[in-house]
């Protein structure tokens, strides 16, 4: 018996096309193209909406893809290269990306979404090499307010501090710092594990124990007294 693996490549490897069909859209003075609308020749659903610049329809202005006619991506050129995704079932905003100007593979910053509310959630801004955070600051979807904060080492991708937030109305009332301990932190859901650890080597610093030690330090000038009188009892 002899098998031909030519045509048994074709069969096991064989994709399927899809065969796409633009409608060109021009503006109202009907010289310059306004958007070109691509659909699937067979089904007749948008697949994606190009827009061209008001002036330079040379120029493209964003782009719009879709998946069972519902948007799940926008592409911005207009001051910058940006990409916002969207969720499939509700439409609403999952995340944006916001691309440097003179490099558009390198990103500057990101926003997280609630699908709840449509709020920023969570921003992300990244260090100089497009790749890497340098810090991301999460916040409340229903006040707006941050309420952690992660920094990250200037010349690596590890966290130097988490800052979390307590709130009364909207006044804060405490910032707390978990800075990077001897036990490496890699995620700040560890920093939040590490309390105790971190209460060990004195690396949690509190504005309330910040004005214990302003208030000690006044104490001290206003007694004349010095570190070494003091019972660390």
């Amino acid at each position: 018996m002899t098998v031909d693996f030519g045509n048994w490549k074709k069969f096991f490897c064989k994709q399927e096309t899809t065969e796409i069909k633009n409608e060109t859209v021009y503006r109202k003075n009907g010289n310059l193209i306004e958007k070109i609308i691509s659909r699937n020749t067979n089904t007749n659903e948008i697949l994606k909406i190009t827009y061209f610049d008001y002036f330079n329809d040379k120029k493209i202005k964003s782009v719009e893809e879709f998946k069972n006619n519902k948007k799940i991506r926008e592409i911005n050129f207009s001051l910058f290269k940006s990409i916002t995704d969207y969720d499939l079932q509700t439409g609403k905003k999952l995340k944006t990306t916001n691309y440097n100007p003179n490099n558009s593979n390198k990103k500057v910053s990101t926003y997280d979404y609630d699908l709840q509310t449509g709020k920023i959630i969570k921003m992300s801004v990244f260090k100089t090499d497009g790749k890497n955070p340098a810090f991301v600051k999460e916040l409340s979807s229903d006040t707006g307010l941050i309420t952690r904060c992660i920094n990250y080492k200037t010349n690596s991708s590890a966290i130097a501090s988490v800052a979390k937030y307590d709130f009364l109305d909207n006044t804060t009332i405490k910032t707390t710092y978990y800075y990077n301990s001897p036990i490496k932190i890699n995620t700040p859901e560890e920093a939040d594990k590490k309390i105790i650890a971190d209460n060990i080597n004195r690396k949690i610093l509190s504005t309330s124990s910040n004005n214990k030690i302003a208030s000690l330090i006044d104490t001290l000038y206003t007694n004349k007294m010095n570190f070494s009188m003091i019972n660390n009892s």
